[in-house]
C-alpha cells in the first residue's frame, strides 16, 4: 500500500486509510457496527500526538460527508476492517 489519495465530500473512501492532512472532514460511519453518522476526523501528526487526536482513521466505505484531504492507504480489499 502506502498511496495518497484525495479525499472530498460526497465520496466513499475507497480503502481504510490515515488522515495526513485535511480540513473539516466528517464522515458518515453508520454501516460499522459501533458507527455513527457524523464523526470528525483529524489528520494524524505521529504516535506522540495520538492522545490529542485518537481520530484520523477513514474506514472502507464510509461516505465523506464534509471537507477534504489528502489519506495514505492502509487496507484495500479483503483487508480491510468493512470485509472483517
Amino acid at each position: 500500500m502506502g498511496d495518497l489519495i484525495i479525499i472530498e465530500a460526497g465520496m466513499r473512501v475507497p480503502a481504510d486509510c490515515l488522515l495526513v492532512e485535511g480540513m473539516d472532514i466528517s464522515c458518515d460511519e453508520t454501516m460499522y457496527e459501533d458507527g455513527t453518522n457524523n464523526v470528525k476526523k483529524t489528520p494524524s501528526y505521529g504516535v506522540e500526538k495520538h492522545v490529542e487526536n485518537p481520530d484520523a482513521f477513514l474506514l472502507a466505505r464510509s461516505f465523506v460527508r464534509a471537507g477534504s484531504g489528502k489519506a495514505l492507504v492502509l487496507a484495500v480489499g479483503k483487508l480491510t476492517r468493512w470485509s472483517k
